[in-house]
């Protein structure tokens, strides 16, 4: 067998391997089939759509390893794409993954005191010039913007600088309180956890593609659309980004003051939401009345 071997110029393992395939198909042919596919698709196809394309050619199941060595060999391969990040930033980002921390809110969208429970997230704001973004967090206790921030890019920086307005405004009280949004690359990326873990703020995520999850937030995000946009400019005006984005801007910062301010909201009695901070400033816990037997 060896003498066979070294005769017929074939390593053991394609010996033995031809002894059990008697009927297999032979490099050279699978090679010619190889060029004439990658010649009559400009070299672009790869070596897993190749080991199909040549097994139906050939009329028999041909490995897509055995493809690929005989496509390297032969200097056949295809361009490949380069990843986007190293292995090292992909094992950072599955970790990251792994550990996105629950719901904690689970639909209960309701708060006895002010500054505990929050919603987190963001919308888009069309402009003629370019689309600018909308981070806003909602206070659960009265319907509050406690703090927003407008940026070019829906990125984490986006978000972190939004927990950090947060904070600057209101001081330092919302160690332990929750903050929820949704399952976003922005509000999962370490910036943003970093950010908000600096505050003592614990993080609560939503389900991936289910805005019931954040539904206060996105009735929010389109009483600002309506409200502040459509109402001033006209909805398609606006959809069809025909609108200045400084006048955009302007006319969010302006409607967000108002609605903290004055406009009446029917959770809080008719009061806006600064109006029923004020009046219930350490939240609206039940009483416990004692009554004498």
């Amino acid at each position: 067998m060896s003498l066979l071997c070294r005769v017929a110029n074939v390593s053991r393992k394609s010996y033995y391997y031809h002894l059990r395939h008697p009927c297999s198909v032979a490099d050279a042919e699978i090679t010619d089939a190889i060029r004439r596919i990658q010649n009559d698709h400009k070299g672009s196809i790869g070596y897993r759509p190749m080991a199909r394309l040549v097994s139906e050619e050939c009329g028999r199941n041909v490995n897509r390893k055995r493809v690929r060595r005989l496509m390297k060999e032969n200097d056949l391969l295809s361009a490949v794409r380069r990843r986007k990040w190293s292995d090292e930033v992909y094992a950072k980002r599955r970790e990251l993954k792994a550990s996105i921390p629950a719901d904690l809110i689970k639909h209960n969208f309701f708060a006895l005191a002010p500054r505990r429970r929050m919603l987190e997230d963001i919308t888009y704001l069309p402009g003629l010039e370019k689309t600018m973004y909308l981070n806003t967090i909602e206070d659960l206790y009265n319907g509050e913007i406690l703090a927003y921030c407008i940026s070019d890019s829906p990125n984490a920086k986006l978000c972190a600088d939004t927990i950090e307005i947060l904070c600057s405004s209101w001081g330092e009280c919302f160690r332990g309180a929750i903050i929820h949004n949704d399952l976003g690359s922005s509000y999962v990326s370490y910036e943003y956890r970093a950010a908000i873990e600096a505050h003592g703020i614990i993080q609560s995520i939503g389900r991936v593609a289910t805005c019931y999850d954040n539904a206060p937030m996105e009735s929010l995000n389109g009483i600002i659309k309506t409200e502040a946009l459509y109402c001033r400019f006209g909805k398609t005006r606006v959809k069809e980004k025909r609108v200045p984005i400084s006048e955009i801007i302007e006319a969010v910062i302006e409607f967000i003051a108002f609605y903290n301010n004055e406009r009446p909201k029917a959770s809080n009695g008719g009061l806006s939401p600064v109006q029923f901070r004020l009046q219930n400033p350490n939240g609206t816990y039940p009483a416990v009345i004692h009554t004498k037997k």
